[in-house]
Order: structure tokens, then C-alpha cells, then sequence
């Protein structure tokens, strides 16, 4: 790597970062001086204090995946104060227990920045479980096989689109589920270098793919999935910089630049419509068919007088609840994308509902220990002996810390459920736990002769990986991702690999 000390890309966006914040909280401090605000804008700074000192080439050339984990923890942080003055709100919104919320987000933001760095391999070692997987040829990496990957993972979305939802208990659905991220696997030779290709020859088949399945992940009504192959193809752009220490107008010229950045400006807004559209159709996606339900969606992104309606119905609807005690609401970015990864809220709502029943409750308590059993598979429980309904278990940890109906699977944050259920023994559980996953994720990364080799796995699931930290069912999820779901993936991947290494010598 060429002047690996001074990466140019990651240098400018510690000054744009810093600069964007300085405005920010200037303009938010004259606009909506409060103390509450004072509060956010101190939380906003200091993270970024905290994450500018992790935006190095060591840690994300060399940990990207773990570092894309901790990047969705920052963007929870600092993306809250920008988006609500974009949209001409403090950055407070609605809150009720505003000085508890920003003090609990910068204390697990930074315990989580110090699991982060001590789970970094910056001794350029590799671990045991790293030579473990290399033993296993998790880091060969094939263009042909990666087709072949994602001609696999195409196969299972157009599965999953006929048989619908998996439910618990359904074994083969879940296991579907589980290796759809293959779908995303031709995206990779976008940028060949990635994988030590120094060129590969199918770019404008890999663009026909791209448009294919973009297409295609419209029409599943899903707004995460018509995000996702943006993300992913975002996220090792990013990576292929850093690495190659690239300036962007060395790839990309200045005309074609701007269009790009026009694209994008339209494409936030064009892909905000389409989530309203998407949404507006949702109640009928089982009863038509896909191509139908597309159609239906783009009928209705195209009636700009609908969409305008749909907007103004939604958000009257959000206004209805003015206080947390008259029920559930996430009214706070109007932006979908944004709203999915700062909607600093959920926190405030949750630590409301946290307090109103008490931290430590023994109630939550047991449903997280009954939850953390589901986690297991219905094979696996079977073969101990342990009997558990999972049908019976159609609800979320939010519903059952708000206190509402069972089964409208509201969301919940890190902090609020973690101190509802531990109390202030949360802290050093997630941070004992936020080391795991780092350390897991790290795997996915080999090191030879100072070289790093990324896996295939590892590249097609950077957008999960970003999205792991996110408000859904708090802790519960890294519990799980560090006892069943990352051996479950690992190994599933490697008997596919086998078997599409054999598949390819046939052919």
C-alpha cells in the first residue's frame, strides 16, 4: 500500500466530519438554545472526537468489517444532530428524557470504542479462528466462483418471493434466509482489486446484474432490501479507496463526478418516495403477485398527488401521539434511510418506558433468558430435551417494554432495553459482548506476509454488517450473533463453497 500513513480519503473526511459538525452546532445552539440541546451537540462532538482518532488505514483496511459495525455506531450518534436541522428540528425532537439519553449514548458509544480497540488486530497476527478458516479455504477467491455464488443466491430470492415469509420452526426457509447475502456476491468485481484481481474483464455484466437486482428487490416491498445493493456496492467502494489510498477524481472524472453527486442528491429523494409507495402497499404484498405488487408500487410512486397525500396522512398520524404515556411513536427523520440509522428517539422512548417500570425488571429479565433460548435452533433444542412453543413467541422485547399490544413488534434500543433488563450491569455485559463480536468479525480478514485478504463472506456481508448495531431487539441481537449466527453462517458457507468449488470443475 503506497503511503499507507497518509490516506487521502479518510484525511478529508476527518476534516468535512469535523467541519459539518462545527456548522452543525453552531446553527443548532442559535436556532434552539436549550440545555437539552447543549446536551446533544456535547454527545454529537464528543463521539466524533472519539471515532476521528479509529478513521485510520490500520483500523479499516485491516478490520473493515468489524470497523463497519463500529461505524453504524457512530452514524447513531452523529447523524441525529444534522438530519433533524435539515429538516428544521432540534436535535431533542420529541424527546422526554433528553439528559439521560445523550449521557447513556456517549457512555456506550464510548465502552464500545474501547471493546473496539482492543479487539483490533493491529499486531497484524493472525488469530486461531482466523487459521482455523484459512485451513478451510474461506479466503480463496474465484470471479467464476463468484458468479456461481451469486447465481445461488439469486436462485433463493426468487424462491423466497414465491414461498413468502419464513416462520419459526420452518427449517429450510431459515436456512434460505440465511445464505441469501450470496445474491449480492457479483457486486464484489466491481472492484476486483478486492480480492487481488488485478482486472476482470464482465463489468457491463456486473452492471446488468446490478440493475437486475435492483429491480427485483423493489418489487419484494422491502425498503431494506432496495437499499441493499447500493450499500453493499457503497461500502467496498470505500474500502477499495482506503486500500489503494485513491483520490475519487482518480477514477472518476471530474464531469462524470458531478453527475454522480446529482444522482445521488435525486436518488435519496427518488428512494424516500419509493419507501412511501412501498409502504402504502404493503397491506395487499400476500395477496398479488410480485410482478403485481411492483406495478402497483410504481403506479402509485408516479401519482405525485398520492405520494403528497401519503406523506401528510403519515405524519398526522405520528403528531397524533404527543406524549410516550398515550402509546408507541418513531416520529423523528422524515428521511427512511436516515430515520434507520439516527433515530436517536427509540433511545429517549425506551429509557422512558426503562424507567417507568424500573431498571433490573425481573419481568424482562426472564423474557431475555426465554428469548435467548429461541435464539437456538428447534433441531438442536430437541436433541437436549428442552421444550419451547416458538409460535407462542410472536411479539418484541419492545412490545413488552412499552407495555403495548404483544405482536406489533415495536422496536427498542441498545440502552434502554440493556439497563430495563440488567440495570447498570448492561454496561460491561455489552461491553464484554461488544468485544466477541469484534473479535468474530475480525476473522473474516487474513493476514500473509503483511498482506490483507478479505473473504468473499466477508465482502458480501458488509452491508449487514453495518446495519448490525441498529434499534430492533438490543442486546439480544449480539447475544445471538456470537452464539448461533456467526457459526452458522461460517459453516454453511463453506459447505457451499466445497460444493460450488466442485460444480465449477464439472463445468
Amino acid at each position: 500500500m503506497k503511503n499507507k500513513n497518509k490516506i487521502f480519503i479518510l484525511k478529508q473526511l476527518r476534516k468535512w466530519l469535523g467541519i459539518i459538525l462545527i456548522i452543525s452546532i453552531t446553527l443548532e445552539l442559535l436556532l434552539f438554545p436549550s440545555l437539552a440541546n447543549l446536551l446533544g451537540c456535547l454527545m454529537t462532538f464528543f463521539s466524533f472526537l472519539i471515532f476521528r482518532n479509529f478513521l485510520r488505514v490500520k483500523y479499516v483496511v485491516y478490520t473493515p468489517f468489524a470497523f463497519f459495525f463500529y461505524l453504524s455506531m457512530f452514524m447513531y450518534r452523529y447523524l441525529p444532530l444534522i438530519a433533524t436541522l435539515i429538516e428544521g428540528n432540534p436535535i431533542s425532537l420529541g424527546f422526554e428524557r433528553p439528559i439521560e439519553t445523550f449521557i447513556f449514548e456517549l457512555l456506550l458509544f464510548s465502552i464500545s470504542s474501547f471493546a473496539f480497540y482492543l479487539s483490533a488486530n493491529l499486531k497484524y497476527k493472525n488469530n486461531a479462528l482466523q487459521k482455523i478458516l484459512n485451513k478451510n479455504n474461506f479466503f480463496d477467491t474465484n470471479p467464476k466462483i463468484i458468479w456461481l455464488l451469486g447465481g445461488i443466491g439469486f436462485l433463493v430470492r426468487l424462491y423466497i418471493f414465491s414461498a413468502g415469509q419464513s416462520e419459526y420452526g420452518n427449517v429450510g426457509g431459515k436456512f434460505l434466509d440465511g445464505i441469501l447475502y450470496l445474491y449480492y456476491a457479483p457486486l464484489i468485481l466491481f472492484f476486483p482489486k478486492l480480492i487481488g484481481q488485478e482486472g476482470y474483464g464482465y463489468k457491463k455484466l456486473v452492471w446488468i446484474y446490478f440493475v437486475i437486482i435492483f429491480i427485483v428487490n423493489l418489487a419484494s416491498n422491502s425498503r431494506a432490501a432496495m437499499i441493499a445493493p447500493i450499500g453493499v456496492c457503497f461500502l467496498l467502494f470505500f474500502l477499495f479507496l482506503v486500500k489503494n489510498n485513491l483520490k475519487i477524481k482518480e477514477i472518476i472524472s471530474p464531469r462524470l463526478l458531478l453527475v454522480l453527486v446529482f444522482l445521488v442528491v435525486f436518488g435519496l429523494d427518488m428512494l424516500s418516495d419509493m419507501s412511501y409507495a412501498m409502504l402504502y402497499n404493503r397491506s395487499i404484498r400476500s395477496d398479488v403477485s410480485k410482478t403485481e405488487l411492483l406495478q402497483k408500487t410504481l403506479k402509485t410512486y408516479n401519482n405525485k398527488k398520492l405520494l403528497e397525500q401519503i406523506k401528510f396522512d403519515r405524519k398526522e398520524r405520528s403528531n397524533e401521539v404527543s406524549s410516550y404515556s398515550l402509546g408507541w411513536t418513531e416520529k423523528y427523520i422524515d428521511n427512511f434511510m436516515l430515520n434507520r440509522y439516527a433515530n436517536m428517539r427509540i433511545s429517549d422512548e425506551t429509557l422512558y418506558h426503562a424507567n417507568r417500570l424500573g431498571y433490573g425488571s425481573e419481568k424482562l429479565q426472564t423474557d431475555f433468558w426465554n428469548q435467548l433460548i429461541l435464539v437456538f435452533p428447534s433441531p438442536f433444542l430437541n436433541f437436549f430435551g428442552v421444550k419451547f412453543n416458538k409460535e407462542s413467541n410472536k411479539y418484541s422485547r419492545g412490545d413488552l417494554l412499552s407495555g403495548g399490544s404483544l405482536g406489533n413488534f415495536v422496536v427498542t434500543s441498545h440502552v434502554g432495553d440493556g439497563l430495563a433488563t440488567f440495570s447498570y450491569f448492561y454496561f460491561p455485559i455489552q461491553f464484554i459482548l461488544n468485544i466477541l463480536v469484534f473479535y468474530l468479525l475480525n476473522t473474516f480478514v487474513y493476514i500473509k506476509a503483511y498482506k490483507v485478504h478479505y473473504s468473499l463472506f466477508g465482502l458480501m456481508n458488509a452491508f449487514v454488517f453495518l446495519g448490525m448495531f441498529r434499534n430492533a431487539n438490543g442486546i439480544l441481537i449480539d447475544f445471538g450473533y456470537c452464539v448461533r449466527y456467526y457459526w452458522q453462517s461460517v459453516i454453511t458457507y463453506i459447505i457451499i463453497y466445497r460444493i460450488v468449488k466442485l460444480i465449477k470443475k464439472i463445468i
